[in-house]
C-alpha cells in the first residue's frame, strides 16, 4: 500500500499543476487532491468523520456529494497514515475496520474522478472547449493569444504555490513540524515525491505547450527550464522522505534551501523575461485571495 501510495502521489503532483481546462470544472482537481490547505480541512473533516463512523462514507457514489475535502488522495493519507508516517490500514478493531471500508471507498472514488478527467480531455467539454475555441462570444477567451495567457498564468499560478506556500515556509523559521505540515503528503513521508513530481510537471507543461519556442528571443528558456528541473530533482532526491527529521540535518535543509533558490529563478526567467517575449501581460492568480 506505502509504494502505490507514493507512485499515486508523484502522479497526482505532476497533474495538479495543471490548473486549467477539464480539472478546473466541477472541482476536479480538488476532489482528486485538496492542495492548498493551509488550514488543515482534510485533517478536521477526515478525524470527525472516523469519529463518527459515519457510514455514508463508505459508499463511493455517496461520498461524490460530500465535502471535496474527503474524497482525495490527501483524505485518504489521513485515514491510511499515522503521524509517524506508518500505514494504519492493518489496525485491529472497529476503527480500523472503518478506516479500511473508508479507503476502499475513497479508492473507488478517486479512479472514478480520474475516469471524468480522461474523458473530459478526450471530448472537451466546459473550460477546456472554451480555451480551444476562442472567440468574441467566449468570455473566457476572444483570441488564440488570450487562451495561451490564460494556461500560461494557470501554470505560474502552481509555481508560485509550490514556492511561496509550500518552501519559502519549509526553509524558513519556527517548530520543524509545522514547516513539514506545509508540504502535502509530508504525513506519509511523501513531501519530497510530492515536490519533485509537481516541479517535474512544471516542466513539463511550459515544455509541451511550446511557450519557450513561440519566442526566437526565448529559445534559450526551454533548455534553462529543462536544466533547472534536474538540478532541483536531484537535490530533492538527496533529501530524507521524512521532511520533519531532514529539517533537523544541516544539509538536507541546504538542499531544501537550494531548490527553492532554484524556483525563485524560474519564476523571474518566466514570469518575467518568457513572459516578456510573448507579450503576455501579468494575469489573476488564482491563489491570492482576492
Amino acid at each position: 500500500f506505502s509504494a502505490a501510495f507514493s507512485d499515486a502521489v508523484e502522479a497526482v503532483a505532476r497533474l495538479s499543476v495543471l490548473r486549467a481546462g477539464a480539472l478546473a470544472d466541477e472541482n476536479r482537481l480538488e476532489r482528486i487532491a485538496f492542495i492548498p490547505d493551509g488550514r488543515g480541512v482534510v485533517r478536521r473533516q477526515v478525524t470527525r468523520l472516523i469519529a463518527d463512523r459515519d457510514e455514508t462514507a463508505l459508499d463511493a457514489a455517496r461520498l461524490r456529494d460530500k465535502s471535496v475535502a474527503l474524497q482525495g488522495l490527501t483524505a485518504l493519507e489521513w485515514a491510511a497514515f499515522d503521524k509517524d508516517g506508518k500505514v494504519l490500514l492493518a489496525d485491529a478493531g472497529e476503527e480500523g475496520a472503518y478506516r479500511c471500508a473508508y479507503a476502499a471507498a475513497l479508492a473507488s472514488r478517486l479512479g472514478e474522478t480520474a475516469t471524468e478527467i480522461r474523458d473530459a480531455f478526450a471530448a472537451p467539454t466546459g473550460q477546456t472547449e472554451l480555451l480551444l475555441a476562442p472567440g468574441p462570444e467566449n468570455g473566457l477567451a476572444r483570441t488564440h493569444k488570450e487562451a495561451a495567457g490564460f494556461v500560461f498564468n494557470a501554470l505560474m499560478t502552481s509555481l508560485e504555490l509550490i514556492r511561496d506556500q509550500m518552501l519559502v515556509p519549509l526553509v524558513g523559521e519556527g517548530p520543524a513540524a509545522s514547516r513539514a505540515a506545509r508540504v502535502p503528503f509530508s504525513r506519509s513521508h511523501n513531501g519530497t515525491g510530492y515536490l519533485a513530481g509537481a516541479i517535474d510537471g512544471l516542466s513539463q507543461a511550459f515544455l509541451a505547450a511550446g511557450f519557450a519556442q513561440g519566442s526566437e528571443d526565448g529559445a534559450w528558456i526551454g533548455d534553462t527550464l529543462a536544466f533547472e528541473r534536474g538540478n532541483a530533482l536531484r537535490a530533492l532526491g538527496a533529501v530524507p522522505a521524512d521532511l520533519q527529521a531532514a529539517l533537523a540535518d544541516q544539509q538536507a535543509s541546504g538542499r531544501l534551501g537550494y531548490v527553492l533558490t532554484v524556483l525563485t529563478g524560474l519564476r523571474m526567467t518566466l514570469g518575467g523575461e518568457l513572459a516578456g517575449y510573448l507579450d503576455f501581460r501579468g494575469g489573476f492568480n488564482a491563489l491570492d485571495g482576492d
